[in-house]
Order: C-alpha cells, then sequence, then structure tokens
C-alpha cells in the first residue's frame, strides 16, 4: 500500500515538474523568438486587410479567388503608382515638415534658455551652481533628437526584408487560408478539432471586422483633418492629414502623437496658427470619438480602454514600437480564443450571463 502511494505521488511529481518545464520552455521559446512571431502576426493582419477590402467585391457576385487577385492587383498598382509619380512629391513635403518641426524645437530651447532655463550662460556653469533648472532636465537633447532619427531612417531601410516575408505570408495565407489552418487543427485531438475550428474562424472574422472598423477610423479622422488644416491655411496640411490618419491605427496613443507635429507646424507660422491647429485637432478628437469610433464598433467588440492601453504599455515595453502598433488587433484576437476555449468551454460561461441546461 505504501509503495502504491509513493509511486502515485511520483508520478504526479512528474507530471507536475514536466508540465512546468513545457510552460516554461515554451514561453522562452516565444520569448525568444517574439521579433518573428510578431512578423507573423503582422501577415495575418495584412490578410484580414485583404479580406475586407475583398469583401465588397464577393457582395457584388465574384468569385473568391478573382476578388482576392483584384485587391491584391490593386493594392500593388496603387503603391508602386503613389511611390512612381507621388513619391518625391510627399518626401519633399515630408522634408519640409521635419525642417519646420526641428526649426521649432531649436527655437524652443533658445526661448526657455531666454528665459533662465538653460543647461549654462554667461558667467554661470549651469544648475547646479546657479540654481537654475538644466534645459537638458526638461527636454532631449535636439541633436540627439535628429541622431536617433537618421539612425531609426537607416534601420527601417534595413528591414525592408522583413516586409517583403510580412507581404508574401500574407499572400500564401489569402491564397491557401483552408490549408493552414486545417493544419493547426489537425495537431489537436479529433474531439476538439470542431470547436477549435471553430474558433480560428471566429478569430479570422474579429481580426477582419477589426480592420474594417480602424480603417473607417482611419480615412474619416484623415479626411476632416486634411479639411480642417485646409481652412485654417496650416502648411503641409495633407502631410500632417496623412500622418493624424495612419496614426489612427494605433488606438490611444496615435491621436496624442499625432496632434504634436501640427501644433509645432502652426508654431512655425504664429502663435496663433497653433492655437488654430489645436483647436482643429480638438474637432478631429471629438469627431473620432463620436463619429468614427461609434461607427467602427459596430463592426468590431471593442476592447475596454484600460486593457487597451495596459496591452500596448506591456507589448511596448516588451516589444518596442512594433509592440504598440500590433498591441490591440493580437489582444483582440487572444480574446476570442479565451473567451470561446476558457470562459466558455472550461468555466461554463461568464461571471452574469445566464446559463442555459
Amino acid at each position: 500500500m505504501k509503495d502504491r502511494v509513493e509511486v502515485e505521488l511520483t508520478k504526479r511529481a512528474t507530471i507536475v515538474t514536466s508540465v512546468v518545464l513545457a510552460m516554461t520552455a515554451t514561453v522562452a521559446l516565444v520569448w525568444a523568438a517574439a521579433g518573428a512571431l510578431l512578423m507573423i502576426f503582422g501577415g495575418l493582419l495584412l490578410a484580414a486587410i485583404i479580406a475586407a477590402l475583398a469583401r465588397p467585391l464577393q457582395w457584388a457576385g465574384l468569385s473568391r479567388g478573382w476578388a482576392f487577385g483584384i485587391v491584391i492587383a490593386f493594392l500593388s498598382l496603387a503603391i508602386a503608382g503613389g511611390l512612381f509619380y507621388g513619391g518625391l512629391t510627399l518626401v519633399s513635403q515630408f522634408n519640409e515638415l521635419w525642417n519646420q518641426l526641428r526649426e521649432q524645437l531649436q527655437a524652443l530651447a533658445k526661448t526657455m534658455a531666454d528665459m533662465g532655463i538653460g543647461s549654462g550662460g554667461e558667467g554661470g556653469s549651469g544648475s547646479e551652481d546657479s540654481g537654475e533648472i538644466g534645459l537638458d532636465t526638461l527636454l532631449p537633447n535636439p541633436s540627439g533628437i535628429f541622431s536617433s532619427a537618421s539612425r531609426a531612417m537607416f534601420s527601417v531601410l534595413g528591414t525592408l526584408g522583413n516586409v517583403f516575408i510580412v507581404v508574401f505570408i500574407a499572400i500564401f495565407l489569402v491564397v491557401q487560408p483552408e490549408l493552414y489552418r486545417h493544419g493547426i487543427v489537425s495537431l489537436f485531438p479529433p474531439s476538439k478539432r470542431k470547436r477549435l475550428d471553430e474558433t480560428l474562424g471566429a478569430a479570422a472574422d474579429e481580426l477582419v471586422l477589426w480592420v474594417c472598423g480602424t480603417g473607417i477610423s482611419m480615412v474619416i479622422v484623415f479626411v476632416v483633418t486634411w479639411i480642417g488644416l485646409i481652412l485654417i491655411g496650416m502648411p503641409s496640411a495633407f502631410v500632417l492629414a496623412l500622418q493624424a490618419g495612419l496614426l489612427a491605427f494605433i488606438p490611444t496613443l496615435g491621436p496624442f502623437i499625432a496632434g504634436i507635429p501640427i501644433v509645432l507646424v502652426g508654431l512655425s507660422e504664429s502663435p496663433s496658427m497653433a492655437l488654430w491647429g489645436l483647436g482643429v485637432y480638438i474637432l478631429v478628437q471629438g469627431v473620432e470619438s463620436n463619429v468614427s469610433q461609434p461607427i467602427a464598433q459596430r463592426y468590431t467588440s471593442a476592447l475596454p480602454p484600460a486593457l487597451t492601453l495596459g496591452s500596448q504599455a506591456v507589448f511596448g515595453v516588451l516589444f518596442g514600437t512594433l509592440g504598440i502598433a500590433l498591441a490591440v488587433p493580437l489582444v483582440a484576437v487572444l480574446m476570442v480564443f479565451v473567451r470561446e476555449l476558457y470562459v466558455k468551454d472550461t468555466l461554463g460561461g461568464a461571471y452574469g450571463e445566464k446559463t442555459t441546461t
């Protein structure tokens, strides 16, 4: 009897140890391959964008293959045409915008230095001797900002290979989605396969709907910002509106970041122009909160604000800028698996929901 108990305890200890080691190895593997996994999810997201654009064509009666082929060809021609015809103009406008921002940062630094908020000055060695607050404690060194920006630009150019990988992953997923979906489902026991296949379908639909809602919000932000900046006579209105629309892809943080260049470019003209730019930014935020976001939430489930900001903070610390950009769609997809496979199937439903027997 005693030997049987010892054998049972040993077996349980072995199982627990194996599970802990497997979980630890999985976490370590995910951590080591985080960059590659984010690239794969980027491919999934791009595939969802293509699927979202192809849906109207499918509703119009086109077959799935023709719809996806037309969307891929259209996107390729649009990108190539934009780079060929508008690339030089757009680069010129971005350079002009960058110079304006740099001049405003330098002017702001000079103004603060004239007010006595400086790291040095005539007859003084800095904040430690004169009791003044050093400028470098309030603002980053402008030269450091722009040298970092230059390094970032070269880094972006160096990641073009990763962009091509993401594009081809998206194309392969669009062409043969069942191949990869069935392959994943086949890794699980037969009794779980149907439910897992349904959950994968729900997660894919959630991602497509999130893309649709976010795309609507981005277009509305771009159009309203462009019109508002043109009406007040803001320089580089198109580029400022474009960056505001693109940054609307990142909930919570993106709109705040987009407002900074608008105000700084306004300051390059006059303080009143900066105030007008701030007014346009506030108007755009009102339109986004009361128009574009409600429209987007009709197509996809909205994440709670605390979860949105918290996931962006965590992913930003762990994975950098790419983590911030992909945090919300990734969490939206993960929530489908948690809700369907854990909350519903394992726990019997969410707290407060009525369950049927």
